[in-house]
C-alpha cells in the first residue's frame, strides 16, 4: 500500500517529465563504487559516476578536466597501466562531499601521453605505488561534479623512471 501511495505522489512530476531529486546524503557505499569502477578499468564504468557537467583537477593536467576530456585521459590511462587498482583506506563522508584517502598501484606497460607536454612514451614495466586523496562532490543525485586529485607526482615519476619536467 505504501509503494502505491508514494507512486500516487510522484505521478504528477513522473507525468511532466521530471523525476524526484535524491536527495539523501551520499554514504561511505559511494566511495566503495568509486574505487572499484576505478579499478574495473572501464572508462564506461567510471564515467558513468560522474555529472555531465564534472570539472576534475589534478596535478599533471595543465588545467581541469570536463567530462569529455576525462574520458580520454582516463581511458590512456588504462590502457598504460593495464591493471591500474584503487585500494580505499579512508573515506570522510560529509552530506553530498567526501575524501578518498587511497592507495594507487599499476604498472606501466602502455603508451602514455603526458597532459602538460603532449609526449608520448612506450612504458617500460615499472609498476608505482603512491598514497592519494580525492575531494569529492557529489550532485543530490549521486553524481560527481567536482574532484580535486592530490598526489605526489615526483614519488610516481620516480617509481616509474620518468625524469621530471
Amino acid at each position: 500500500m505504501k509503494s502505491f501511495i508514494l507512486l500516487v505522489l510522484a505521478a504528477p512530476a513522473i507525468l511532466l517529465g521530471r523525476t524526484p531529486k535524491a536527495t539523501k546524503p551520499i554514504t561511505h557505499a559511494d566511495l566503495d563504487v568509486w574505487a572499484a569502477a576505478w579499478s574495473s578499468r572501464d572508462v564506461n564504468r567510471a564515467m558513468a559516476l560522474f555529472d555531465k557537467n564534472v570539472v576534475i583537477d589534478q596535478p599533471s593536467n595543465p588545467r581541469p578536466l570536463d567530462y569529455a576530456g576525462a574520458t580520454k585521459f582516463f581511458a590512456m590511462v588504462f590502457h598504460a597501466y593495464p591493471d591500474f587498482h584503487v585500494t580505499l583506506k579512508q573515506a570522510i563522508v560529509d552530506g553530498f562531499s567526501a575524501v578518498s584517502v587511497e592507495q594507487v598501484t599499476g604498472t606501466w606497460s602502455g603508451p602514455y601521453t603526458d597532459p602538460a607536454t603532449g609526449k608520448t612514451t612506450q612504458g617500460n614495466g615499472r609498476q608505482f605505488d603512491h598514497p592519494g586523496a580525492m575531494v569529492i562532490h557529489y550532485t543530490p543525485k549521486h553524481k560527481i561534479d567536482h574532484v580535486s586529485i592530490y598526489w605526489d607526482q615526483l614519488t610516481v615519476d620516480r617509481q616509474l623512471g620518468i625524469t621530471p619536467h
